[in-house]
C-alpha cells in the first residue's frame, strides 16, 4: 500500500478511532519469507546440544542469510529485517567493504536520501 492510500484512509480510521497502519501492512514480502526461514534456522542452531550439529545448523542459517541480504528490499522494514538478520540483532558488524552487503548499503542510502 502506498503512502497515497494511507491519507486516503485517515478519515475513516478518524471516524471509527482507530489507525490505519495495522490494516495497512502489505503482504509479506520475500524477505519477510526468508527472515522466517533464517529465523528457524536460528532457532534450530540453538537448539542443538552438539558442537557439531549447532556448526551445522549455523551452516544452514549462513546460507539464508546470503540469500536474504541479495534479495532486493520492498520497504524500510525489510532493510530492517536484513540488518537483524545480518548482525544476528545486534551481535555482529555490518561492514560497508562485504561486497555481499552492497545491495544493502544501496537500500539503506537509497532510504535516507541526502540526510546523511
Amino acid at each position: 500500500m502506498k503512502r497515497r492510500d494511507l491519507m486516503k484512509l485517515a478519515p475513516l480510521a478518524l471516524a471509527v478511532g482507530t489507525t490505519p497502519v495495522i490494516a495497512a501492512v502489505k503482504e509479506e514480502t520475500p524477505v519477510m519469507r526468508l527472515f522466517r526461514e533464517w529465523r528457524a534456522w536460528d532457532d534450530f542452531a540453538n537448539a542443538q546440544e552438539d558442537d557439531k550439529d549447532f556448526e551445522n545448523a549455523l551452516e544452514g542459517r549462513w546460507e539464508v542469510e546470503q540469500r536474504l541480504m541479495q534479495t532486493p528490499s520492498e520497504s524500510a522494514r525489510d532493510v530492517l529485517i536484513k540488518v537483524n538478520a545480518w548482525t544476528n540483532f545486534g551481535d555482529g558488524d555490518v561492514e560497508g567493504c562485504d561486497p555481499r552487503l552492497s545491495m544493502f548499503w544501496a537500500e539503506a542510502r537509497s532510504l535516507i536520501g541526502g540526510a546523511a
